[in-house]
C-alpha cells in the first residue's frame, strides 16, 4: 500500500477497534469457547495489508484465551495479541504466499474465511560491503573488497563467504555488527583448497568447506577454534571409493542436515555421499545424473529433502539448468532424484513451480518457514518459491543487468551467485559480477 493509503487503513482500524470496543465492551465479557458450537467467521479488516500489520478478525465462539487460539495466512501463522469471544486481534505473518486464506483453529475447529486476503511484499536492498574492486581487501565493511561466490550464515549473525579473485581463492567473515570482513583462510593457488560450498550447523557454530578436486578432503571451522581451518577427510570404503569417477570427484557443495545431523556432498558423477561431522565415515547413498553442481541446501522445514541445482551439462537433458529434490529418508527410492520447476532453462517464468523457468540458477538457500531463495544468476535477479510452490521474483529486473540499491523494482544485480538467510529471514547476496554483498529484507 502507498503511504498515505496505509495512514488511513491504520487510522480506520484504529476507529473501528475503538466504537467496537465501547459498544461491546460488557458484552464481550467471559466469552469462552464452547466446544459443542461451531465456530463461525464473518469477516477480517482490512482486506489487504503486509507482514506486522494488524487485522481484526470477526465472528463467533472464539474463546478469550489467545493461547488457545490460531490463525494461519495460508501455511504462515500469526501472532495473537487478543480476543474477546467474537474479535480476535492478530498481526500478519511475513511471507505467506500467494493471496493466503486465513483460517482459524481453536480446539478441534478449523474454519477458513470465505474470501483470500491481498499480501503485499514490501522489500529494500542495501549493499552490506564491497565496492566493485574485484581482488580481496579484508578491512571494515565500507573499505573491504569482496568478489564472493558461496555464503552461509551461523545463528549469530556471523555471515560466511567463499570467494575467488584474479589471484587468490578463501574463506572469510562479515560481521554487520562489528563491522569488519575478516579472512579466515587464504591461498594463491587453487591445489589448496578451492572453496566452494559453504554450510553451518547453527547450533555448534562449525562451518564447513568442500574443496573441490580432491574427493575425500574438506575443511571444517570451529568458533571455539577461532575458526582456524582443520582438514578433515572423509572415509569411504573402498568399496565406495572406488565407484567415484576419479575425473569427475568435483564435491563442490556440502551441506548439514539437520534430519539425521550429517554433511551431504555431492560428486559431478552423480553420486551423493552421507558423512558423520565427528567421525567423517562416510558412505554413497545415491546414484543421480551426472552435471556440475551450481547450489545445494536443506529446506529446514522438511530436513530430510536435500536440494541441488544443477549445470547446463547434466545429463540427461532432463536434468539441465533446474532445481532438483532427493528424499534422504528414501534416497534410493520411488521418489529419488526429480526435478521440481519446469524443463527447459535459460528463459524466465514465474508461477506455480511446475511451471518456472529459472536462467542459471546457482546458490540456493531457505528460511525457517520453508521458503527457498534462488540466486538467479543469468536473468540477474533473486527469485523465491514460496513453502506453498509458487514462484516469485522479490528483487532484481529480470534479465536487466546492474548495480542499484533500493525497493523490489527498482533494484538491479549482475549475476548474482550465492545466497544465506539469516533467523529473522534477511536474505544475504554474493552479487558477483558487481563484487558486492548485498542484503535483501524482505516483509
Amino acid at each position: 500500500m502507498r503511504p498515505k493509503e496505509q495512514i488511513f487503513s491504520y487510522l480506520s482500524l484504529f476507529l473501528f477497534l475503538l466504537i467496537s470496543s465501547c459498544k461491546n465492551e460488557a458484552s464481550d465479557l467471559k466469552k469462552e469457547y464452547d466446544p459443542t458450537k461451531p465456530v463461525v467467521l464473518t469477516a477480517f479488516y482490512p482486506n489487504e495489508g503486509g507482514a506486522k500489520d494488524k487485522i481484526l478478525l470477526n465472528g463467533e465462539n472464539f474463546g478469550t484465551d489467545p493461547s488457545k487460539i490460531k490463525v494461519y495466512f495460508n501455511n504462515a501463522r500469526a501472532a495473537i495479541v487478543s480476543s474477546s469471544g467474537e474479535r480476535i486481534y492478530a498481526i500478519i505473518p511475513r511471507l505467506p504466499g500467494d493471496e493466503p486464506k486465513i483460517s482459524v483453529v481453536i480446539g478441534e475447529d478449523s474454519v477458513v474465511y470465505d474470501h483470500k486476503f491481498i499480501y503485499h511484499i514490501q522489500a529494500q536492498v542495501s549493499t552490506v560491503t564491497g565496492t566493485g574492486d574485484k581482488n580481496f581487501v579484508a578491512g571494515t565493511l565500507d573499505q573491504a573488497h569482496v568478489y564472493g561466490k558461496y555464503l552461509d550464515m551461523d545463528a549469530q549473525g556471523n555471515l560466511f563467504m567463499t570467494w575467488r579473485d584474479g589471484g587468490s581463492y578463501g574463506v572469510a567473515r562479515i560481521n554487520e555488527k562489528e563491522n569488519l570482513v575478516t579472512p579466515l583462510y587464504t591461498v594463491a593457488s587453487s591445489p589448496n583448497p578451492y572453496a566452494n560450498g559453504v554450510t553451518v550447523d547453527r547450533v555448534t557454530g562449525i562451518m564447513t568447506v568442500s574443496h573441490e578436486s580432491v574427493a575425500e578432503v574438506f575443511f571444517s571451522f570451529d568458533p571455539r577454534e577461532a575458526w582456524v581451518p582443520r582438514q578433515r577427510n572423509a572415509q569411504f570404503s573402498a568399496a565406495d571409493y572406488g565407484t567415484i569417477v576419479q575425473a569427475d570427484r568435483y564435491a563442490n557443495f556440502v551441506t548439514f542436515s539437520p534430519y539425521d545431523n550429517h554433511l551431504y556432498t555431492r560428486f559431478r558423477d552423480g553420486k551423493v555421499a552421507k558423512i558423520n561431522p565427528d567421525t567423517y565415515q562416510a558412505t554413497i547413498v545415491h546414484q543421480g545424473p551426472y552435471g556440475s553442481q551450481y547450489g545445494q541446501a536443506i529446506n529446514p522445514a522438511k530436513p530430510w529433502e536435500l536440494y541441488i541445482t544443477l549445470h547446463s551439462n547434466a545429463t540427461p537433458t532432463e536434468f539441465r539448468q533446474g532445481i532438483m529434490v532427493l528424499d534422504l529418508r528414501d534416497p534410493n527410492g520411488t521418489g529419488g532424484f526429480k526435478r521440481i520447476n519446469a524443463p527447459g532453462g535459460s528463459g524466465f517464468r514465474d508461477g506455480p513451480v511446475a511451471d518456472a523457468i529459472f536462467n542459471l540458477p546457482k546458490d540456493i538457500k531457505f528460511d525457517n518457514a520453508g521458503n527457498m531463495f534462488i540466486a538467479d544468476y543469468g536473468n540477474h535477479c533473486i527469485r523465491m518459491l514460496s513453502a506453498d510452490g509458487v514462484v516469485s521474483t522479490v528483487a532484481g529486473q529480470p534479465t536487466k543487468a546492474g548495480y542499484k540499491d533500493g525497493g523490489p523494482v527498482e533494484s538491479l544485480f549482475n549475476q548474482p551467485w550465492g545466497v544465506a538467510v539469516n533467523d529473522q529471514g534477511d536474505i544475504y547476496i554474493a552479487d558477483w559480477s558487481n563484487a558486492r554483498i548485498r542484503k535483501l529484507v524482505i516483509e
